[in-house]
């Protein structure tokens, strides 16, 4: 029988000639396949396709010509471009070709080891979901299984970036920017940095699952706030947030009610983080299909472009693939949406569009996610999101968030879970 390492050799080999070649499925050493976007007949026909449009600029003269491969809500924004405060380029992107994404050689292996030993509950819940990594449901069939795909994304296990933002009012042309340090830390799921696949008890006495720290320079109120939010693996349990008020001097915990308030007077709220950053379970998932969109998953966002004012960005590359469709509607009656509809990436499972109805069922908000392959600290490529932007469409805003552009994205590097302490909320930088 040939060694483990035998098998990553002969799967990069044929990864690297499958993307040569035209991918269809990425096989493992064993049984367990990864499925990309398209079969070869399908791939064959989307070559098609792109010979007449790859390449091309898309704005409000012919996006009509690919309406049908964008949610309706955003074919209207180039199709309106002064409303949503466009200047005189209006508002564009440019069609490239698709591209196959795969996982790195250390989540292969964790799905090759986890995927068959996964128990579940009668209800479709995982029974070992604090003991396995990688990719639970590498065929998923269900809602579920798509969404905990999902969550199963750790990001290289830790993450280290600094993301600018701007809350759009494009009405008046004018915009609120954000800046702030981010690190991600994930305590279980892990499968880039030891300990995998997850830490032990003893050294995870709180339960957590993940945390994030984040370090706020922008607006100038919040110069050198700083925050962080702790992920329970618990579901009953409420997140832990914690900010120490720099202006103040003083720490606030925050109450996990505050998880629908609109932050900082923007349209998002905090469970609009990857589009969804609440505990699974409050959902349900029902999976609708499939549905080939145009998305954004290899950009640079240092070659994208946009005006002060202007809503949404410019001058992005956009690849057609299929994605899987799932509708997720919280259980509590009360709750902010009364539902998202998300479009997820098939070879990552990132949610690369989201729509969202308010509590009377009305359309809202769309939004986007910048995506991009990213070279980890180890050496692997991992697919990372760089950035998103979303559009109210409601109230006639708008937002973009870039962590790609001021500060190289670093994934999977060392890091201490200490930083997840209100000690190092009020430490000195």
């Amino acid at each position: 029988m040939p060694s483990l390492q035998t098998c990553f050799r002969a799967l990069l080999c044929a990864a690297a000639l499958t993307a040569a070649e035209g991918p269809a499925m990425l096989l493992t050493a064993g049984e367990v396949v990864l499925g990309a976007a398209y079969t070869p007949e399908e791939l064959a026909q989307v070559r098609t396709w792109a010979r007449t449009w790859e390449g091309k600029k898309i704005d409000g003269s012919n996006v009509d010509g690919v309406a049908e491969f964008l949610p309706p809500s955003y074919a209207d924004l180039y199709k309106n471009p002064d409303k949503w405060g466009a200047r005189k380029d209006g508002f564009y992107f440019v069609v490239a070709p698709y591209r196959q994404i795969f996982e790195t050689k250390n989540f292969v292996a964790a799905t090759q080891q986890y995927a068959p030993l996964v128990k579940r509950y009668p209800d479709g819940r995982i029974a070992n979901y604090t003991e396995i990594a990688g990719r639970p449901f590498p065929d998923p069939k269900t809602g579920l299984e798509m969404a905990y795909n999902f969550e199963f994304n750790n990001n290289g296990d830790t993450a280290h970036y600094t993301k600018t933002t701007a809350n759009i009012n494009p009405k008046m042309g004018t915009e609120r920017p954000a800046e702030q340090d981010q690190w991600e830390f994930y305590f279980i799921h892990r499968t880039e940095r030891d300990p995998k696949p997850a830490y032990p008890a003893d050294q995870n006495k709180s339960g957590y699952h993940r945390g994030y720290f984040f370090h706020m320079f922008k607006p100038a109120e919040f110069i050198n706030t700083r925050m962080y939010t702790m992920r329970y693996i618990d579901p009953a349990k409420d997140d832990d947030m914690y900010m120490w008020y720099a202006q103040f001097r003083r720490i606030r915990r925050l109450s996990s009610s505050q998880r629908t308030d609109s932050i900082d007077g923007t349209d998002l709220i905090y469970d609009d983080e990857y589009f969804w950053d609440g505990q699974l379970v409050r959902n349900t998932y029902d999976h609708q299909g499939s549905k080939e969109l145009l998305c954004n998953r290899h950009q640079d966002l240092r070659k994208a472009s946009r005006v002060f004012g202007q809503a949404i960005t410019n001058n992005l590359s956009m690849e057609r693939c299929k994605t899987h469709v799932v509708h997720a509607v919280n259980k509590d009656p009360n709750y902010l949406y009364s539902k998202r509809v998300w479009y997820l990436d098939p070879e990552s499972f990132i949610i690369l569009w989201t729509e969202i109805y308010d509590g009377n069922g009305r359309f809202w908000k769309c939004f986007m996610q910048n995506t991009n392959v990213i070279t980890t600290a180890l050496g692997e490529q991992k697919h990372f999101i760089v950035g998103s932007q979303y559009v109210d469409f409601q109230r006639v805003h708008s937002g973009v968030n870039d962590q790609q552009s001021k500060v190289d994205i670093q994934v999977s590097v060392p890091a201490d879970p200490s930083m997840f302490s209100v000690r190092n909320l009020q430490r000195t930088f």
